[in-house]
């Protein structure tokens, strides 16, 4: 867990999914471990580097899978941020609800994502002692048109008013 959430984004999902059978393991997940462990030790010499391009901007990248949990059918969320080119703040988790569609997985995992993004925003804007009133909010990026669609589109929706309040907020 150490190396997944300090300096291996790589390992956000795998660690994330092996970490859910700790109070049952069985063979197979000490061979998961195993294989996690060697994977480690064949990339030692991996790190994050920042300075890769010159963007000032902080990046935002999102996905989810649909119901790719076999066990409960609930889709996994995650979210990469970058800046200078390096990752900042990532996450890989299980959603908390059953989706419906794909859409609504990606919508869930882009709201996750804002909300990160708004707290990084108001973070480097306390950093930003030039102007912290002018600072750029991070960026984005979904690869669900439909899901961008959803986002832009503050209609009404019959087919998504099952989306709580909760998800909405990043219109």
């Amino acid at each position: 867990m150490y190396a997944m959430v300090v300096t291996r984004p790589d390992l956000a999902y795998v660690v994330g999914v092996v970490s859910r059978y700790m109070s049952n393991p069985g063979r197979k997940h000490w061979e998961v471990v195993k294989h996690i462990l060697r994977y480690l030790r064949g990339t030692k010499d991996a790190r994050l580097t920042f300075g890769s391009n010159n963007s000032t901007e902080v990046e935002g990248y999102t996905d989810s899978d649909y119901a790719g949990n076999t066990d409960n059918r609930k889709s996994t969320s995650g979210y990469v941020f970058t800046y200078g080119g390096g990752a900042i703040s990532w996450r890989s988790k299980l959603q908390e609800r059953t989706t419906l569609s794909t859409i609504e997985g990606e919508y869930i995992a882009t709201s996750d994502a804002t909300k990160e993004a708004v707290w990084i925003h108001r973070l480097s804007a306390d950093f930003s002692a030039k102007r912290p009133l002018n600072h750029p909010a991070p960026t984005i990026y979904c690869d669900s048109q439909s899901a961008i669609h959803l986002i832009r589109n503050p209609v009404y929706h019959v087919k998504t008013k099952h989306i709580e309040v909760w998800f909405h907020h990043i219109r």
